[in-house]
């Protein structure tokens, strides 16, 4: 057998055996690194205002990573597996001199010359991997000229097409040209020698640079290839350390990304690695911090805004007032001295404020803000009363909303305006039913009472200037999917067609009208409001109601509209159930500054979009609803034959 390949046999036997060692007899844990993104706190105060991201990345040397576990506040720990992590370098750490051109166990030099030294560095080695480091110093005056270290003698077994990864950590002082590390395959080439082949070279390092990690992932090629190995070094002048090699067959890097993304005053993320010998790293968030984060995030500016209204002085007109309203923060707590206010009157097209505050005819400052005269508080309190100086609004034309547009921030930085209509219109819900928004709930104006009786639920994080006399407030819930217009068609069948310039029927059954439709004095039977029945309408379009539909006590008729809802502003009152794809808009032939009656709508009613548009004459809107809803739970009693077989359960909820 020629010597060639008894050479190549001998290496595979002697990296299989000390392949061997490396899974059985490996005591040393893995070591993690950890990136944190912000680094440091982007808020006031020590607080992040932004989510946080962690990247780990693991390296074990000698059996390989098989886990990295993290958990956040203390909850539940999550895994993250790898596989296939077994590091096929030997001597990884260069912790063990050897009798080699290099100095060092394993790993030969790839070139040997007087310009070129190599050692085992003792005092220098990549953070978490002592003791030791390989150091390579290059005085050559050829340019290109490579001087590296390799391990070809003791190379890793390896198939054709593999996909695996190779990583170090490097360091550079003085590097003219560059310092970077190549992966060669070594194959039998069938007449008893071998075949070398380049497949891939890392990023390079120049200058002086700080230890680096450089990673390559590649495959082996050829077809015929048994093994590869790692070479590392330098062209031309300079010195290099190079620590903590890592051969494995994975492109799978052992290494992880998690984001932490919700409010708390104390949050800590713990982590540690786990090897495939079972070897764990050190970790603990008691005591003494080890591979454990605290810190403190408020991604949430203040909202639930509640408690607003307007009052006179003892002197002064009708239209000189005090505005005030109270404004929570949950996490970080309001910040003093922050908060401000300006407004703006049908005088001005924009915000600002008066000089004078007390004189319209003084200069206008548009966007201007003036500091509240705010009772005192702590900073970091959870909630604020927040009051305005004495104002003059220039008229008592309330038709036409004067709005205060307040500022307001928390310790962490995090700053929001809200508006409040003075006198301006606000909603009423009735019936205990429930009110549910895919987005935060914020209204202009807000009643003296409260605005539901029922149960408030908001995906958004805050419920402004809308409250339930229940105290049953969710925020932060998962959006929902209505059921659409197509929904609803496919679990009927049987529809009656009613032609777009028809009557509607004031009979039981499930009827269809192919386009837009308006319910007026003429396509409203005269029967429609005395007659008991059930029925569902479909309109594919758009429908328009342009009067008053009222019906018997026993009567549920749902319309559902896969266009707009449009409802004209003389309509006083709806007695339907209305489910529509598009806008609901309660008065959309309204005019700027028109009044208008409350409308009463007795049903049950979604939209994508609520429009309410209507205001009441002067300072009316003080004790009555714009729009008064009425919650009639007999349509899901009386219609649930129209959509099939379901279960309706009633509790009484103490």
């Amino acid at each position: 057998m020629p010597r060639k390949v008894l050479t190549t046999i001998a290496s595979f036997f002697v990296t299989a055996f000390l392949t061997s060692n490396v899974v059985f007899a490996g005591i040393t844990p893995p070591t993690t690194t950890i990136v944190q993104t912000p680094s440091s706190p982007d808020g006031n105060s020590g607080w992040y205002v932004s989510p946080v991201q962690f990247d780990l990345s693991s390296t074990d040397l000698n059996s390989g990573v098989h886990y990295i576990h993290y958990r956040v506040d203390q909850g539940s720990w999550q895994s993250v597996e790898f596989q296939d992590t077994l590091n096929l370098a030997p001597n990884p750490s260069f912790d063990t001199a050897g009798l080699t051109t290099s100095g060092l166990a394993s790993w030969e030099a790839t070139l040997v010359d007087v310009d070129t030294v190599y050692s085992q560095d003792l005092l220098d080695n990549a953070p978490s991997y002592a003791p030791a480091a390989a150091k390579i110093t290059s005085t050559t005056l050829t340019p290109g000229l490579w001087h590296g270290i390799n391990n070809r003698t003791v190379f890793g077994v390896a198939g054709a097409y593999e996909n695996m990864t190779a990583s170090l950590y490097m360091k550079t002082e003085n590097v003219v040209e560059t310092a970077y590390f190549k992966i060669y395959s070594i194959a039998d080439d069938g007449l008893g020698g071998e075949v070398i082949t380049l497949l891939g070279v890392s990023p390079t390092l120049t200058g002086t640079a700080g230890w680096s990690k450089l990673s390559l992932d590649f495959t082996v090629l050829p077809e015929l290839a048994t093994g590869i190995y790692i070479d590392i070094g330098l062209e031309g002048t300079g010195t290099i350390w190079a620590d903590a090699v890592v051969l494995n067959s994975s492109l799978q890097v052992s290494q992880t990304s998690v984001i932490v993304g919700s409010d708390n005053e104390a949050h800590t993320f713990e982590y540690y690695a786990e090897d495939t010998a079972g070897n764990m790293e050190a970790h603990s968030c008691a005591g003494p911090l080890v591979n454990c984060i605290e810190f403190k995030m408020d991604l949430t500016p203040p909202g639930n805004w509640y408690g607003s209204g307007a009052l006179r002085g003892f002197f002064g007109s009708s239209h000189e007032l005090y505005v005030y309203t109270n404004v929570q923060d949950a996490t970080s707590g309001l910040s003093v001295f922050t908060d401000k206010y300006q407004y703006k009157t049908e005088t001005q097209t924009g915000f600002g404020r008066y000089s004078w505050l007390l004189s319209c005819n003084s200069t206008w400052r548009p966007d201007d803000w003036t500091i509240l005269i705010t009772p005192p508080f702590s900073p970091g309190a959870n909630s604020a009363f927040l009051l305005t100086p004495k104002t003059d609004f220039c008229n008592s034309n309330w038709k036409i909303c004067k709005t205060v547009r307040f500022f307001a921030e928390d310790l962490a930085g995090n700053s929001v305006t809200k508006d409040f209509c003075i006198n301006g219109p606000w909603i009423r819900l009735r019936g205990e039913g429930v009110v549910r928004s895919n987005q935060n709930i914020d209204m202009l104006s807000e009643p003296e009472g409260d605005n539901t009786d029922g149960l408030i639920e908001s995906s958004g994080a805050s419920i402004d200037f809308f409250t339930t006399s229940t105290d049953w407030e969710l925020t932060n819930v998962a959006t929902s999917s209505p059921k659409s217009y197509a929904d609803w068609w496919a679990l009927t069948s049987n529809q009656t067609e009613i032609a777009t310039n028809e009557d509607l029927i004031s009979n039981d059954g499930t009827y269809h009208i192919g386009g837009n439709y308006e319910i007026d004095n003429q396509s409203l039977p005269n029967d429609y409001d005395n007659n008991t029945f059930k029925q569902v309408v479909f309109v594919d379009g758009d429908l328009t109601i342009s009067r008053d539909i009222t019906t018997a006590s026993n009567t549920a008729a749902l319309f559902i509209v896969s266009g707009n809802v449009n409802i004209a502003k003389n309509v006083d009152e709806i007695q339907i159930g209305i489910f529509s794809d598009g806008i609901f808009d309660t008065a959309y032939d309204v005019g700027e500054g028109e009044s208008n009656n409350t409308l009463v709508l007795n049903g049950l009613f979604s939209a994508d979009q609520f429009l309410f548009k209507r205001t009441l004459q002067g300072t009316n809107n003080d004790d009555d609803p714009s729009e008064d809803f009425i919650y009639e739970p007999k349509f899901l009693i009386k219609l649930k034959d129209f959509f099939g077989k379901h279960t309706i359960t009633w509790r009484n909820v103490e």
